[in-house]
């Protein structure tokens, strides 16, 4: 089989993470899977956004896991538990973890 035409068939990737954020999210996705918040939500069924923040004065990555999308139609109605947040801030330099913020 000639893989140059593989290529031409492939489907284009629906996700892909720079490779400088990728460690950001594997040690958001350990620290989190070390909190409670794996015990009331399946990490397996979460959204996941990752951004540029601050946290204390510090330039940092934060992670955040949803167990539900919040959207601009669904804003007004769900509430915290629905959504079901865990936030994974990290130093952006040193990929230290600096807080977890858990929505209950």
């Amino acid at each position: 089989m000639d893989s140059s035409n593989d290529l031409d068939t492939e489907e284009p990737a629906f996700l892909k993470i720079d490779k400088a954020y990728t460690p950001f999210l594997l040690k958001a996705i350990e620290a989190v899977k070390r909190t409670n918040w794996v015990n009331s939500y399946d990490l397996n069924r979460v959204h996941i956004s990752m951004r540029k923040d601050r946290y204390q004065g510090r330039d940092c990555i934060v992670v955040r896991f949803y167990a539900a999308d919040l959207t601009n139609a669904n804003w007004m109605e769900v509430t915290s538990a629905d959504i079901g947040g865990a936030h994974v801030y990290m130093e952006a330099a040193g990929r230290a973890v600096l807080h977890i913020a858990i929505e209950h």
